[in-house]
């Protein structure tokens, strides 16, 4: 339904949760910075959990859409009619779902049912790194290929996505659009400013931050540690918590590296440490976005990162703003950081070059971005 002109649009957001992922933050600060002269949001979660629900501006109702969980075929039918039903009731003038199995769920809700308004899905992995089984692939991409096409516009967080997803999909290219991650950079640099309580360490530090799960191949980092310190005493904090913790804590002490690799946890403020270290390092075999490198970049830290897909390479310009290494490359890796320790001045240097990059991805850039397409699409809903 379409407001008079005097009313907000009112825009309906659907979502797994708001866990403390990637693209949970991101929508979160999408919804947070909408103008709300303009757009009125409102958030449907499957489960009404997560460490982001806090951060969620007040005025932002939410609904727990699927309270009860199920077996997978009757969860997703659920998740269907559940979709369907708060549309009828809310009446949104324009749906937008967050990641791959909610978008999925959206696009089949959207292909068997009339929801009246335009449908967005934001898209932020590369879905070949998550169907691994030749079952799901050959499942997944006949299926989406048909039920995508009732999808108004698919937005991509990245190139490499937007091409893998279209390639995927056969759909045409006007059917996508790239829109990088909003980070909120001017509180990111606030927070930052706050007391953690850290030591002063005698050696360089070096920060990482994310799940404790194979995708960000912290046992990559660790190896690369190992080389470093051979030549250079350091600290790195690992700043996450995840699954892969107790294969961590093990591999730490098999290689020796009690005395300085600390896995820190999950940490409600971690821009204080990324601030305070010497060098941000983001091993991931693959990403859809990588919102820490700009997290990182907005408190002046330098970076240095794998090449994976996808996000590293957009962040950094192909190396201009930060050192890309190959991923899996465990050499490659230790000696880009031992090129950065070995020039102490380099951190004053690259400060206000990587704090310039890191506004290119500032809400104050992004939000308006999705404000300009949910109003192109809606147009034709006012004329």
């Amino acid at each position: 339904m379409s407001p008079s002109n005097s009313q907000p649009y009112r825009l309906m957001f659907v979502a797994p949760n708001l866990g403390g992922g990637g693209a949970e933050r991101a929508l979160v600060n999408i919804i947070n910075y909408l103008d709300r002269s303009r757009f009125q949001p409102h958030l449907a979660l499957f489960q009404k959990t997560g460490v982001f629900l806090k951060e969620l501006a007040p005025d932002v109702p939410v609904y727990e859409v699927q309270p009860t969980d199920y077996g997978l075929p009757q969860r997703n039918w659920v998740r269907v009619w559940a979709i369907k039903r708060l549309c009828d009731w809310l009446q949104p003038a324009l749906v937008m779902s967050v990641t791959w199995q909610v978008n999925f769920i959206a696009a089949l809700t959207g292909s068997l049912f009339q929801l009246n308004c335009p449908l967005v899905t934001n898209e932020q992995v590369a879905l070949s790194r998550h169907l691994k089984t030749a079952w799901q692939r050959h499942i997944f991409w006949p299926v989406a290929r048909r039920v995508y096409r009732r999808i108004t516009k698919i937005v991509t967080i990245s190139e490499g996505i937007a091409a893998e997803l279209q390639h995927g999909l056969a759909l045409p290219h006007d059917k996508f659009q790239i829109i990088y991650n909003p980070v909120a950079v001017a509180e990111i640099r606030q927070r930052a400013d706050q007391a953690v309580g850290m030591v002063s360490l005698p050696h360089p530090l070096l920060v990482a931050v994310g799940r404790l799960d194979p995708q960000k191949n912290f046992p990559l980092l660790f190896g690369a540690i190992k080389r470093v310190v051979q030549e250079q005493p350091v600290t790195l904090y690992v700043l996450g918590e995840g699954s892969a913790r107790p294969h961590l804590e093990s591999l730490i002490r098999s290689l020796g590296l009690q005395s300085c690799v600390h896995l820190l946890g999950f940490q409600c403020n971690p821009y204080a440490y990324v601030k305070q270290a010497d060098l941000f390092v983001l091993s991931s075999d693959y990403e859809g976005f990588a919102n820490v490198i700009v997290e990182a970049m907005a408190v002046g830290t330098p970076v240095v990162a794998t090449d994976c897909p996808y996000g590293p390479r957009d962040i950094l310009a192909g190396g201009q703003y930060g050192i890309l290494v190959p991923p899996g490359d465990e050499e490659a890796l230790a000696q880009a950081i031992l090129a950065y320790l070995k020039n102490p001045g380099q951190r004053s240097q690259m400060e206000p070059i990587v704090q310039r990059r890191a506004e290119v991805f500032s809400v104050e850039e992004i939000v308006p971005q999705y404000e300009r397409l949910f109003s192109e699409l809606l147009a034709p809903q006012v004329n």
